[in-house]
């Protein structure tokens, strides 16, 4: 039985000096998000509000927006305190809350990213900020290799780039002929504004937002687009909708920020502007502002991690321009364009090697798996005696696809095989591998198969079949799970399991005549129910049962194709109430 809660605070940065009660309030729990932006002295008062309190945050995102100001300049500032007949040093120095509490509170990762529906868009955050402990999710289609650069020679050169930018999750556009002058770099201010006006041209739905690496770049491209909007009125009609656009009463309009005050912000596309470069003479000058600043890297990490479909890199350098690399920010921007450049082009064995030499946890992380399993490899090689197309280990974090299989010379993957290897049951959490992991796959469009050892040696030519007729889309694939069956032998290490079902589970002369068939499923507690309607005419047939068994069937005919029709709503609207849900 659960007690009743007193109401739960959740504190964000702006509510915690703004919105604290004067009364004392006392709450179960105290949550403090985005912790990471939180003073140590604005969060104390909380504390004391609550006897459990959860923090909430990356370390490796913004410190306090006050970070950088005078009045923290003092480096190792400390302040020793008597606590339990001790003397324990405190430091005043410290970045943010987040800071202390990870140096005193034990801490859960949150490992699986869902934000970038590419691995490139994350990849490289992945590898160079957190050692490659994210879990993100395989690609479902190959990019192309080696693809031509994008060089920019002048503004108008977007009309023709644009589709390249659509076509790469990662692009890498140079400015052959653009100065870094006055803060400003007016030639990429232009060339974004020129992206801009074409996106919204080819009316992609696609949002959009633009990254600057400085307050002063963001007003020039602010006024960029400002003067673009007044030259061309059609782009300023639709530039002035997209900055007030919203989609389910969420505001997802068009932003121009810099890397100070983008931080909680996505978009679909993000175009981010570099801006350093060599002057008008030519000459390059190794000052990268805040970048060169003691935490510079998370402020990258921060504007590096934005965008959901495509990013665009503006810049009038190349990775090798940069040469004061000891600087840890430096360094980070540095092999942010090295990889971003190898991304562009395609050259994907050079974007893994910069991710690998970041540090030698990422190597480790990202490295495949180093003992092979037998079943795999078996089932690869009858899939490719089979004619089809078959990759090992698909993906560039510790989540992978053990198997994905293409058709021909398909760049895109029809399915994605889960094998129940050592590694498989190397994680004991049954519910991540058998659910989460399958439908997040399922939930990026990639269609999932899990092959079970024992399956593959009992009945090969079985598993081979089944797999062939979810290529053809035949069956749709689902992992059930059968919770009548007795617990574990004790010292089995893993789990008890059954063999993938097909999806429908009618008789076959019921579904072979059906027109329309919908499944819903309900997996709640020990509860593992399917219910399958179908209709063909006036005939509306319903089987329903437990997952893995044939079940019952029951046909009625109505006078009208019209009522039978009805009648399916209305079965279908019930069981939904009942918390079943589609398959």
């Amino acid at each position: 039985m659960v007690r009743d809660l007193k109401p739960i605070w959740l504190m964000s940065p702006l509510s915690v000096s703004d919105t604290l009660p004067l009364a004392p309030d006392l709450f179960d729990v105290v949550i403090f998000d985005e912790a990471s932006q939180i003073p140590v002295e604005e969060a104390v008062p909380a504390l004391y509000r609550a006897p459990q309190v959860i923090v909430v945050g990356d370390e490796m995102q913004l410190p306090p927006t006050n970070f950088f100001s005078a009045a923290r300049a003092v480096e190792d500032d400390t302040l020793e305190v008597e606590e339990g007949g001790e003397r324990v040093a405190v430091s005043l120095d410290a970045d943010s809350f987040l800071t202390q509490s990870a140096k005193n509170l034990s801490a859960t990762l949150l490992a699986w990213h869902y934000r970038s529906r590419s691995e490139s868009l994350i990849s490289f955050s992945n590898a160079a900020f957190y050692a490659g402990n994210l879990y993100t999710i395989p690609d479902l289609t190959l990019p192309a290799p080696e693809q031509a650069e994008i060089l920019v020679r002048a503004p108008a050169d977007a009309s023709i780039n644009c589709g390249s930018l659509l076509g790469r999750p990662l692009s890498f556009h140079f400015m052959e002929r653009s100065p870094y002058e006055g803060r400003r770099n007016g030639g990429e201010a232009a060339y974004i504004a020129q992206l801009v006006r074409e996106l919204l041209r080819r009316e992609t739905k696609l949002s959009i937002g633009i990254v600057a690496f400085s307050e002063a770049q963001q007003g020039e491209i602010e006024s960029a687009l400002e003067t673009l909007a007044a030259e061309d009125s059609a782009f300023g009609g639709r530039l002035e909708e997209e900055y007030a656009r919203e989609e389910d009463d969420q505001f997802c309009g068009l932003f121009v920020k810099n890397l100070e005050n983008v931080q909680g912000d996505e978009r679909d596309i993000i175009l981010l502007s570099i801006c350093y470069g060599p002057d008008p003479n030519g000459r390059m000058l190794m000052n990268f502002g805040p970048i060169n600043q003691r935490g510079g890297e998370k402020r990258l990490n921060v504007i590096f991690s934005r965008a959901r479909h495509h990013r665009a890199v503006v810049s009038s350098i190349r990775h090798h321009a940069i040469t004061n690399d000891y600087n840890d920010g430096a360094a980070a921007l540095k092999n942010f364009l090295h990889y971003s450049e190898c991304s562009s082009r395609g050259e994907l064995r050079l974007a893994r090697g910069v991710l690998e030499s970041l540090n030698p946890l990422t190597r480790k992380q990202l490295a495949p798996a180093n003992g092979k399993d037998a079943v795999s490899l078996q089932l690869a090689e009858a899939l490719r005696a089979a004619g089809f197309v078959v990759d090992e280990h698909v993906g560039q974090s510790r989540f992978r696809c053990d198997l994905a299989v293409r058709t021909g010379d398909s760049r895109h993957y029809c399915l994605g095989i889960i094998v129940d290897t050592a590694g498989h049951y190397a994680n004991p959490n049954v519910a991540e591998r058998s659910v989460t992991q399958p439908g997040i796959l399922r939930a990026f469009g990639w269609q999932v198969a899990l092959v079970l050892t024992r399956d593959w040696y009992h009945e090969p030519q079985a598993v081979l079949d089944r797999i062939k007729r979810l290529i053809r889309g035949e069956v749709e694939p689902t992992v059930e799970l059968d919770y009548d069956l007795p617990p574990p032998v004790p010292g089995n290490t893993g789990p008890t399991a059954i063999p993938l079902a097909p999806t429908s589970t009618l008789p076959p002369s019921v579904a072979g005549a059906t027109g329309r068939r919908r499944r819903l499923e309900l997996i709640e507690g020990r509860s593992s129910k399917f219910w399958e309607v179908s209709s063909d005419g006036v005939n509306v047939t319903v089987c329903y049962g437990r997952i893995g068994a044939q079940g019952q069937t029951q046909t009625k005919t109505f006078d009208t194709v019209e009522r039978a029709g009805r009648e399916v709503e209305k079965l279908t609207a019930e069981k939904l109430r009942k918390g079943y849900k589609d398959a």
